[in-house]
């Protein structure tokens, strides 16, 4: 068994789906905007009203480099952006496999919307920002080993069988 990540827009479901694959297959389950906030003990948001963007991004490539190098046979849910910064989709390429999970606009945005932690989205055009950073990120995502339409746990977990045991 290899280190698997999953990747996708915000509300996309990787959470939900690590917790899933971990619970079939007894995995450690690992979530980056956890190990964040538990890093640096403050919220997503309060790291990025504080300290902005830049920081938030150095700190997430950081810990997924601490995470790569110090733990074994992991899922990983990764935040929706951290494939799309510094060199963080080539190391994750070159440390596992990844899986994309490509879910419908129309549910990220309804997720999203339901949804008050998210520091890129409080008090704004919700659809408007989900296109627009689904268009700036698809090019990311898909450079991933695999990609899964509709959180489809059944093609998730083919997947992970079938590389595990190649």
């Amino acid at each position: 068994m290899t280190n698997i990540f999953l990747l996708g827009m915000p509300g996309s479901g990787k959470s939900t789906m690590g917790k899933f694959i971990c619970s079939k297959l007894s995995l450690l389950y690992i979530d980056l905007d956890i190990e964040i906030e538990n890093y640096s003990n403050r919220t997503i948001s309060e790291i990025f009203e504080q300290d902005g963007e830049d920081y938030f991004r150095k700190l997430e490539s950081k810990l997924l480099l601490d995470i790569i190098n110090k733990k074994k046979k992991f899922v990983l849910a990764t935040g929706g952006g951290t494939p799309c910064f510094n060199d963080n989709m080539d190391l994750i390429l070159n440390n596992g496999i990844s899986i994309f999970l490509d879910t419908s606009l129309d549910v990220i945005i309804e997720r999203v919307s339901r949804n008050t932690k998210r520091p890129m989205f409080k008090n704004k055009n919700v659809k408007e920002i989900i296109n627009d950073l689904y268009n700036k990120r698809k090019i990311y995502y898909r450079k991933s080993n695999f990609i899964v339409t509709d959180n489809n746990r059944k093609e998730v977990l083919s997947i992970i069988n079938s590389y595990s045991n190649s």
